[in-house]
């Protein structure tokens, strides 16, 4: 756990952003320290005052209470009352209390696995409806929220009209039953149950007073809150990083929302890969038989929007899960105004929703395909050479990675400088080539290194290239024509049709990572 002043600036100026961008505001409801007392207790911080023994809260346990909240938070711990402390007490989040064993549950890094059902296909009801939205586009939600798990991992959903279907949801308000009421807009939104034996374990009651709404900034975002919710219905408990869906705290409408990787590692620890469904980029989709085969590429980018786009000399190609945009290729210049030809590399980094292009001695950055103010600048502000190959966030630690020739560079964002001893030899990722055009790093924790007219699909857990790699970019990114083909070999000695693939399915990262410095 991290407490850094660092990250208490970053989740203060999220904070700012999501209110200027309209997230709604509520009545703080903690003002004091009496109110700080109730809360810490209220989500299992602290005790209460034992009546019967007399034992009463000491100093020193608000204290720890407090420094427990603020860690759990990822913000400052200092064990004092302060704004920051206050700030974070006051935002909207989720009613499951924050301290639930942890010390004995199943953890690793930041998410914590406490319980798990004994089935993998679970079934789901709604059982009363928000009067904030249609009830069809409550089921879709709901359908959608689900979704975000089972697509990452070995469980399915089904919905069903049981009585004792495994998840029941309800949209109440104030007392419901559950000896856990509501307590009007603000605060809980919202909380779940985990898996257990007992006729509510997994249930989810969400808060009708909040107005919850879809795909908007005002409001509350159902789908997020449903997400976050259903984490607790499958076994998992409140994660400290503040990237992760599981984390307590509602943090605003995201767009294009995917699962963060501590929640997928959470919900694999517990139920394993989703080993039977394909990766949407990597399938064989209908093809032109007439369209181009592009030859290897010079870099690949995502954007903010959730874009991918492939450059190829002074052609751009949007990359879709089946294929290449309607009207692409396009001129670079065309889509991204005041952006050379023949670009050396790209990497998107979600901390600041931001796209860096590289180019000979100089570096552009772009706000989806706009360019941002005051740029070129000269590499040399990185500490890396000109004209280098290939940059990619690497998903097994968060780090920024850059490739030049036959050597690599660690960058850190933090110090703003390469780390201490790189560049070091690439031949320690075990690929096999001595240099690459291009990477891109996707949420399925998987790094996709190019070179040549080949990609390598890389497991970045096992740190390995994944087996029947390498393939033909041009047919499995590109669509290019079956005809034009048919003789290929796919690198591996065997032919195309046999490298079907069987892959964890595809979810597009926005990961947001460190405050960008220094840039």
């Amino acid at each position: 756990m991290q407490g850094s002043s660092n990250l208490g600036l970053i989740l203060s100026l999220l904070w700012c952003v999501l209110l200027v961008h309209g997230m709604p505001s509520f009545p703080r409801s903690v003002l004091d320290a009496d109110d700080a007392m109730t809360y810490l207790q209220r989500f299992n911080h602290m005790g209460t005052p034992n009546m019967q023994t007399g034992q009463m809260m000491t100093e020193d346990d608000m204290v720890a209470a407090i420094s427990s909240f603020q860690s759990m938070a990822n913000i400052t711990v200092t064990g004092k009352l302060n704004n920051e402390t206050m700030d974070m007490m006051n935002m909207p989040r989720c009613g499951m209390p924050d301290n639930m064993g942890f010390s004995n549950a199943a953890r690793r890094k930041r998410y914590a696995a406490m319980a798990r059902w004994d089935v993998t296909d679970i079934t789901w009801r709604i059982n009363s409806y928000s009067t904030d939205l249609p009830e069809a586009d409550i089921n879709r939600i709901m359908a959608d929220s689900l979704k975000l798990w089972s697509d990452v991992s070995g469980l399915t959903f089904t919905e069903s009209t049981a009585a004792d279907a495994d998840f029941i949801i309800d949209f109440n308000t104030g007392a419901h039953g559950d000896g856990n009421p509501f307590d009007g807009p603000g605060s809980v939104l919202a909380h779940a149950y985990f898996p257990t034996t007992n006729p509510i374990g997994g249930d989810a009651h969400f808060d009708d007073d909040e107005g919850f709404t879809q795909n908007t900034d005002a409001g509350i975002d159902l789908f997020q809150v449903a997400a976050h919710e259903f984490g607790h219905s499958l076994g998992l408990g409140h994660s400290d990083d503040p990237n992760a869906l599981m984390y307590a705290f509602y943090r605003g409408y995201i767009p294009n929302f995917v699962l963060p990787e501590d929640d997928i590692n959470g919900i694999q620890y517990l139920y394993g890969e989703n080993t039977g469904a394909a990766d949407p980029t990597m399938r064989p989709f209908t093809v032109d038989p007439n369209s181009p085969c592009p030859g290897q590429l010079d870099t690949i980018a995502r954007t903010g929007d959730g874009r991918t786009f492939a450059f190829i000399g002074n052609l751009v190609y949007q990359i879709l899960n089946d294929g290449v945009a309607t009207g692409y290729p396009q001129l670079i210049s065309q889509v991204f105004a005041d952006l050379p030809n023949d670009i050396d590399a790209s990497f998107y980094w979600p901390g600041n929703g931001r796209t860096y292009f590289f180019k000979g001695a100089q570096y552009y950055r772009y706000s989806d395909t706009t360019p941002d103010a005051g740029y070129p600048l000269d590499i040399s502000l990185w500490g890396l050479p000109a004209d280098i190959d290939a940059a990619f966030v690497w998903s097994g630690n968060g780090r920024l990675y850059f490739v030049k020739g036959d050597q690599y560079y660690r960058y850190n964002t933090y110090t703003g400088r390469i780390d201490n001893g790189y560049p070091r030899p690439l031949s320690v990722w075990g690929l096999p080539v001595d240099s690459i055009d291009a990477a891109m790093q996707f949420s399925n924790s998987r790094t996709y290194f190019f070179a040549g007219d080949n990609y390598y699909r890389y497991n970045d857990a096992s740190f390995e290239v994944d087996a029947s790699y390498p393939r033909l970019t041009a047919y499995w990114w590109f669509g290019c024509g079956e005809n034009n083909l048919e003789d290929e070999d796919d690198g591996t000695g065997g032919s195309l049709a046999s490298c079907l693939p069987n892959t964890l399915a595809l979810v597009m990262s926005l990961v947001i990572f460190a405050f960008f410095q220094h840039f």
